[in-house]
């Protein structure tokens, strides 16, 4: 779902930065306590091509980092566009419409 306007992008490239800020270091600290040969490997790569092992982690972290954010685009993203449809319906209207999301997500599991 792309952003309709320029605000809207702002806030969804905004809110996932700071998602993959907050987010990431404990993904990669996941994956890492999960897959530590995965890490090992980069940092050998990375000496094998003269690089420092550091720069070896990064080949693996950086993407990480990147991807804790990106749930946040797509969930903010997805509010957006069902309040927007929702946009002439007041308090009590939109909390029945959140219930009955609800009860669908809940009968389909």
């Amino acid at each position: 779902m792309w952003p309709k306007t320029k605000k809207e992008a702002f806030t969804r490239f905004f809110v996932s930065t700071l998602f993959s800020i907050l987010f990431g270091p404990a993904l990669v600290v996941a994956v890492r306590s999960w897959w530590p040969t995965l890490f090992d490997s980069a940092k050998d790569v990375a000496s094998l091509y003269g690089s420092d092992p550091a720069l070896g982690f990064l080949f693996i972290a950086a993407p990480l980092m990147v991807a804790a954010g990106l749930p946040a685009w797509w969930v903010l993203g997805a509010t957006v566009r069902w309040f927007d449809k929702r946009r002439d319906k007041d308090i009590g209207e939109l909390a029945r419409d959140a219930a009955a999301v609800v009860k669908d997500v809940r009968g389909g599991l």
